[in-house]
């Protein structure tokens, strides 16, 4: 059994979710989305899905591989199989579920800003320990602007009302980016220098941000990512089944 991730770019992973899953345990298989790769007909020996983020917009319906990512999402978040939605994966994610996605009034939010955790987060499981208002990194123009229905906003930030969500046990969203690394920000920074523009940001100064932010957001977002780890998809979910098999 594997947890599948969707990339839908080169520059866009899952990063340090992957690893910490992979090295506890968990098979990983990677989808190429933007470069063709077939999605899987059915969610048989899936153990969660990432959706990762990248540059598409999660509103352009005439991707080819979008109708049926949001279809296997929708399916796996109804099997209750764990779902953890990045960027552009927590826009497809809302939509496959039934939310509404569009752009952010203000244009484009990239840089290290302070996320607050709404009451329901700071009563979620996944974000035990972590404090009320911490700085991630985010790079992003569009937003969750209307939840799937029953869903909870676990944080938001002051441009973004929705910057991490929950639906059910196992389906998990961040529109901020808790996965990267320095060395991805330094790569988007190379691929993208006018969002930095639009951002009024230089590359140096981002670099900087990120030398001195980065401890600190590494400590939390591994926290959260082992919350997950242990709480929504533990290793031994995929063995789940098997006593009662061999009952039979």
């Amino acid at each position: 059994m594997s947890i599948l991730i969707f990339r839908h770019s080169d520059s866009a992973n899952a990063g340090r979710l992957a690893a910490m899953l992979r090295d506890g345990g968990h098979r990983l298989r990677v989808f190429d989305l933007h470069q063709g790769a077939a999605l899987p007909l059915d969610l048989d020996d899936v153990d969660g899905i990432i959706s990762c983020g990248g540059d598409p917009s999660a509103t352009d319906d005439s991707l080819p591989w979008l109708a049926r990512e949001m279809d296997l999402l929708r399916e796996a978040h109804h099997a209750e199989i764990p779902i953890v939605g990045l960027c552009l994966g927590c826009q497809i994610l809302a939509r496959a579920l039934g939310g509404e996605v569009g752009l952010l009034e203000s244009g484009i939010e990239l840089g290290w800003y302070p996320v607050y955790l709404t009451h329901a987060g700071m009563n979620d499981p996944v974000h035990a320990g972590v404090g009320w208002t911490t700085l991630m990194f985010h790079w992003h123009r569009e937003q969750v602007i209307r939840l799937p229905k029953g869903a909870n906003a676990l944080a938001k930030s002051a441009r973004t009302p929705v910057q991490a969500w929950s639906l059910g046990l196992r389906t998990y969203a961040f529109q901020y980016h808790p996965e990267v690394a320095p060395g991805d920000i330094a790569r988007w920074i190379e691929e993208s220098p006018d969002d930095l523009v639009e951002a009024m940001l230089t590359a140096e100064q981002l670099l900087a941000q990120t030398r001195a932010n980065y401890s600190a957001f590494h400590r939390v977002t591994t926290r959260i990512f082992e919350q997950f780890a242990l709480l929504v998809a533990p290793v031994d979910r995929r063995f789940s089944g098997l006593a009662k098999d061999l009952h039979h």
